[in-house]
């Protein structure tokens, strides 16, 4: 899947269903999170949802992709590195064009 600039466009589907706040179990972690909804963005037909955690003092935003099964949400972790570059390519334009400040680590 190659990145193009007319291939991103921000989307609602994820604030449609949920709201601006979503919950994610964290497998990993073994306990469930809360985020706010920072954006949503379809880079060549998947769509990503950078969040940011609402419920522990963690200023960084998150890239999860996320897919409608039977008009429910599910998000997931990205784990190719190309579809990780891809979409943090969208997110740093959709950044520039909306002039938001985001702290990057």
């Amino acid at each position: 899947m190659d990145y193009q600039a007319e291939s991103r466009g921000e989307v609602r589907h994820l604030r449609d269903s949920w709201g601006n706040q979503v919950k994610w179990y964290d497998a990993r972690l073994g306990r469930e999170e809360q985020y706010s909804v920072m954006t949503e963005m379809d880079v060549a037909g998947q769509t990503y949802a950078v969040l940011t955690p609402t419920s522990f003092a963690d200023p960084h935003p998150y890239l999860f992709k996320y897919s409608l099964t039977d008009g429910v949400p599910a998000l997931s972790p990205v784990e190719s590195e190309d579809e990780w570059d891809q979409a943090v390519d969208a997110f740093s334009a959709w950044l520039d064009e909306s002039n938001v400040k985001v702290h990057m680590v």
